[in-house]
């Protein structure tokens, strides 16, 4: 399921922090490491669990977790 437990799992492996403090609201660069490398490490990190591949266009303006689980769903439908 694409859910907060999910992209808080994919936070913790692709940035090495700890996620306990993530909300949906939780936006780019208030979460430490999620910077624009951070925003790649994160969209190739849900690539590889799910077997997806984003364009560019998909994943420019993902900039809160709601918004990821939101572009991952829309993709997987």
């Amino acid at each position: 399921m694409i859910d907060l437990e999910f992209m808080k799992s994919v936070f913790e492996s692709s940035l090495d922090i700890n996620s306990s403090e993530l909300t949906l609201n939780s936006e780019f660069e208030e979460v430490p490491g999620w910077d624009s490398l951070g925003h790649i490490k994160i969209i190739s990190e849900i690539e590889n669990r799910l077997d997806l591949e984003f364009d560019i266009d998909e994943i420019v303006g993902q900039d809160t977790i709601e918004k990821l689980i939101d572009m991952v769903k829309l993709k997987l439908d």
